[in-house]
């Protein structure tokens, strides 16, 4: 199944607590600040996959990087969540149980801003903001797949699969992104 329908809008929140830039040449901004709504159950869902491979350079502050092995597993502590199909009226994806694993970290890495890192098709990781929690990253798609990516979520925890991403203006996300890359506050 090819998953074709794209995030059109210029700039979004992500459930993930970051700001999404839409770039031209498959590039994104993404802008982390502590003040950002994430999805409801974002403690226990923060490990994910992507449909591509992709680089990501930090140019604000510092970026946790944490890999995981995903073994799947009837006893996994984390059911596995595919996210394929049409954009719901939130903005994100239907989450589609697909069976459960168990989440094994293999690397924890802190990008300094000027670093790039690259993170592989299909291979779970979670971000965090380090520092002060306002982060700016560039991040470029390499290659991409046709087979929908995966959130995971604590195996007993509802996932939030209705964040709304557009629950602030974009007005208030670029103050976000002026605030990070600026050092200060725009009133819109």
């Amino acid at each position: 199944m090819i998953v074709d329908d794209v995030m059109t809008d210029k700039i979004t929140l992500h459930g993930l607590g970051f700001v999404q830039v839409q770039l031209q040449g498959d590039q994104r901004l993404h802008v982390w600040h502590p003040e950002l709504p994430r999805r409801s159950c974002f403690e226990h869902s923060a490990i994910h996959d992507h449909r591509f491979d992709f680089q990501s350079r930090v140019l604000v502050g510092q970026q946790r990087n944490i890999e995981f092995r995903c073994d799947p597993s009837p006893a996994g502590a984390y059911m596995l969540y595919l996210h394929e199909g049409a954009r719901t009226a939130c903005g994100g994806r239907p989450w589609t149980p697909d069976g459960r694993a168990h989440m094994v970290e293999v690397s924890d890495e802190t990008i300094i801003a000027g670093l790039t890192y690259k993170q592989h098709a299909y291979h779970f990781h979670r971000t965090v903001p380090a520092g002060d929690g306002k982060v700016a990253t560039i991040m470029q798609k390499l290659m991409e797949y046709s087979r929908g990516a995966h959130s995971s979520c604590v195996v007993g925890i509802q996932p939030d699969d209705e964040f709304d991403r557009f629950q602030w203006s974009p007005a208030q996300l670029w103050e976000v992104v002026s605030d990070v890359l600026l050092g200060q506050k725009v009133t819109p």
